[in-house]
């Protein structure tokens, strides 16, 4: 494993040394200030069901959105968004996922693709849900 540098001024942990980025951090709990009843119960049951059934996270709050980072790395393999009624995954994957559950999926470089999925209930937190993000958990392992 390399050595990851890390940000003196936000504490951000990167590959690169003075990798370019923002330093502004966000508390998490804003992210769901007005969403508490379905956004905050919906990201607690991810974030456990992610550290119990593929690996342990570290979790970087942003003013955008919620990276799940794989631990002891740099790499963010999913982004939760909080919404009023729902939490929004985007995760990458090695191929196309065809699927009525995926919102969207682009294409961002030859062998890689970024999807987006919305989740309403924790019943959607289903072992195919659990295997795509077990994949983009493994991805950069298995590159």
């Amino acid at each position: 494993m390399a050595t990851l540098w890390k940000c003196p001024k936000c504490g951000r942990e990167f590959e690169k040394r003075n990798q370019q980025h923002s330093c502004n951090v966000y508390p998490l709990d804003r992210h769901f200030t007005g969403k508490e009843g379905i956004a905050r119960p919906l990201y607690d049951r991810l974030k456990e069901i992610i550290e119990k059934s593929i690996g342990p996270v570290k979790v970087e709050s942003l003013p955008c959105c919620i990276h799940f980072v794989v631990k002891d790395t740099a790499y963010t393999f999913a982004a939760v968004y909080a919404l009023r009624d729902r939490i929004r995954i985007h995760f990458g994957s090695d191929k196309e996922i065809r699927s009525p559950r995926i919102d969207k999926s682009a294409k961002t470089s030859a062998n890689k693709y970024m999807h987006s999925i919305d989740i309403k209930s924790a019943d959607e937190m289903d072992k195919e849900l659990i295997t795509w993000l077990r994949q983009a958990y493994n991805l950069r392992r298995n590159t």
